[in-house]
């Protein structure tokens, strides 16, 4: 190691957040080629023990921007939860507690309970690894590297996408999923027939023999049928049907959905639906709801992506360290592992619709 990189940024800062910014600003500027200079004190500070470590750390800020950037499609029929371990556990029912009693004076207060539902949920892990090889790093090819907390941040948020969609979509089927929805309608969306799925939802008795709140639902739809969504839930005014036996009258009210359904148009959905991506439709209550239908599990501490640089370069025969920039002993690779901790389930579904629109 020479004398100059001891005077690098990374090494001179005084504080471990700087020198993590420091080591960034190498990378930055050394990456390319176009500085070569600066190239070259970016190939001896990969030769160093620190180096790979604080550029580690900034690519887990990085990563972590990125995953608060990406467009999470289902955030809002989501309800997340904490636990502190990867067992299952019951669901606890916190939002059906037990109504207060009137207390008279000098009586005990009466015992409630937390109840325990059959539903289970947990967290597990998810991850990449990906390599700076040996010869990108001879050929100085860094490109790849710089782009892998983006990467990462984004494929987080791509994997919870996922998820939730094979929990709402059978994509095998192309179809909605009818282990999470039950029977699965097949009426096109229309006013009528939004207005219809709510007032038939508002008549189911869910678990705790309350009627299901309909008052914050959220249309989930692909962009296939996003020009009939916004058509309805932005008009002023709409055209509604009611029939009473024989007779069927036409009214123009004002549009009795706005503040009560919110739309979500999902890519993820609209790709596993196949064939019915241009007329599928659902509701599904808000995460905040006192129904919540999707539980995401998060792990007490471990909320953010995590990310981590592997030093196996082992030693020469002869003795005496190897350089982290030598790379793996198994294939002269400089590994950084993303980690992401979070599970997706279903939660309460009495208050769910679902309909392919295909009548």
């Amino acid at each position: 190691m020479t004398h100059e990189i001891a005077q690098e940024g990374f090494r001179r800062a005084s504080s471990h957040e700087e020198r993590v910014h420091e080591a960034a600003k190498l990378f930055g500027a050394g990456r390319t080629g176009a500085n070569p200079f600066a190239q070259a004190r970016l190939l001896e500070a990969f030769s160093t023990h620190d180096f790979p470590v604080l550029l580690g750390d900034a690519f887990t800020k990085k990563a972590v921007a990125a995953q608060k950037a990406a467009v999470k499609e289902f955030e809002p029929i989501l309800n997340d939860q904490s636990v502190d371990d990867f067992n299952r556990h019951k669901l606890i029912d916190l939002w059906g507690s037990d109504e207060f009693e009137t207390v008279k004076e000098l009586e005990e207060y009466k015992s409630g309970s937390l109840n325990e539902t059959e539903l289970t949920h947990g967290a597990e892990k998810h991850g990449k690894v990906y390599g700076l090889s040996w010869e990108l790093r001879r050929s100085r090819q860094f490109t790849a590297l710089a782009n892998f907390p983006v990467a990462l941040g984004n494929g987080s948020v791509k994997g919870q996408n996922s998820r939730v969609a094979d929990l709402l979509v059978d994509a095998t089927a192309g179809n909605w999923n009818t282990g999470f929805f039950g029977t699965v309608d097949t009426k096109k969306f229309t006013a009528d027939n939004l207005d219809a799925a709510i007032k038939q939802l508002s008549q189911i008795v869910d678990h705790r023999g309350d009627l299901v709140d309909v008052s914050n639902l959220v249309l989930i739809h692909s962009s296939g049928l996003r020009s009939e969504v916004l058509r309805v839930l932005n008009a002023y005014e709409l055209e509604m049907q009611v029939t009473d036996g024989a007779k069927v009258t036409k009214t123009r009210v004002q549009n009795p959905f706005k503040g009560v359904v919110t739309p979500l148009e999902s890519r993820a959905v609209g790709k596993r639906l196949g064939a019915n991506q241009a007329t599928g439709w659902a509701l599904v209550p808000a995460g905040s709801s006192d129904l919540p239908a999707i539980i995401r599990t998060l792990l007490s501490g471990e909320e953010a992506v995590d990310i981590r640089v592997k030093r196996d370069q082992g030693e020469r025969p002869g003795g005496g360290a190897v350089p982290v920039d030598e790379g793996s002993f198994n294939d002269d690779t400089i590994w950084f592992r993303g980690r992401d901790v979070y599970g997706i389930d279903k939660g309460f579904t009495a208050g769910v619709y679902a309909s392919n629109g295909t009548v």
